[in-house]
């Protein structure tokens, strides 16, 4: 049983849609009527928690899907990031560059939550790239928040993180986490489901990932400042430049130096150190 979602939109956003959303690019559709200032988004071919979820993070509504859609499988070029790292779609691709002098990943392309393909989750691959080399000499510990596919904790184990955690509200972005530790063969990984609203760090990380949306970012800012250790570092992205302002003053105010904010298209992601 599949569902759809669908929600209706300021036209001024139709290109920020297939963006945020493309980890659904293959069952996305977006509807500019001629004359009017709003458009429809519509996704396909929907389990139930995604449909949920989509409501849950844009608004909108879901409703059964009445017949089932042929998706087209997915591919993509190989994202190799600094010279540390390679992101492969497929176990074929994986097996071409198994000799290749740096870890290889594999992220299943066409799927949801993140690939590594996006702006933001590319941007904090790079991100995470130079954090670590940073590090090298010395052991520390990540945690991933809104870990979507757990691309970015399993770049930071891969890169040399003693440990992981990695949580995620949604629970089919939770169970794609954990398959893809799985086919990654990464110890010390641990993938949770996790409402970050709700949560109260129990400790402190050397490094955070937060890959949110601007509003969420400003709302828990003082919990992501009690997860980062003194000195630890911050890379948060999923922000619009429109609201860099208000992520950037929420996290200065919660103690943390802004390091570098890097901008691509429509969106932006930083690094901070508290």
């Amino acid at each position: 049983m599949m569902f759809c979602w669908r929600k209706l939109s300021a036209a001024k956003w139709a290109d920020v849609w297939p963006e945020r959303l493309a980890g659904l690019r293959d069952r996305l559709a977006i509807t500019e009527f001629a004359g009017k200032t709003r458009i429809r988004v519509e996704a396909f071919a929907l389990t139930k928690r995604q449909a949920e979820g989509l409501v849950r993070e844009f608004g909108g509504e879901m409703f059964l899907q009445k017949k089932e859609m042929a998706l087209q499988p997915q591919t993509r070029a190989a994202i190799r990031v600094r010279d540390r790292l390679i992101v492969v779609g497929s176990e074929e691709e994986r097996g071409e560059l198994s000799a290749a002098d740096r870890p290889v990943l594999l992220i299943p392309a066409g799927m949801a939550f993140g690939t590594g393909d996006h702006a933001t989750t590319a941007t904090c691959l790079r991100l995470l790239v130079d954090v670590s080399e940073e590090l090298r000499a010395q052991p520390w510990e990540m945690l991933d928040l809104g870990c979507g596919t757990a691309i970015l904790a399993l770049a930071g184990r891969a890169l040399g993180a003693r440990r992981v955690e990695a949580g995620d509200f949604d629970p089919d972005a939770v169970r794609v986490a954990k398959e893809n530790v799985r086919v990654n063969q990464l110890a010390k990984i641990v993938v949770k489901k996790l409402d970050v609203r709700k949560w109260t760090p129990p400790r402190t990380w050397d490094v955070v990932a937060a890959n949110l949306f601007s509003g969420l970012l400003v709302e828990v800012a003082p919990k992501i400042a009690a997860a980062t250790a003194r000195g630890g570092r911050l890379i948060f992205s999923g922000v619009l430049r429109a609201q860099e302002a208000e992520v950037v003053a929420a996290f200065e105010a919660n103690g943390f130096a802004i390091e570098r904010i890097v901008r691509k298209g429509k969106w932006i992601a930083g690094l901070a150190r508290r």
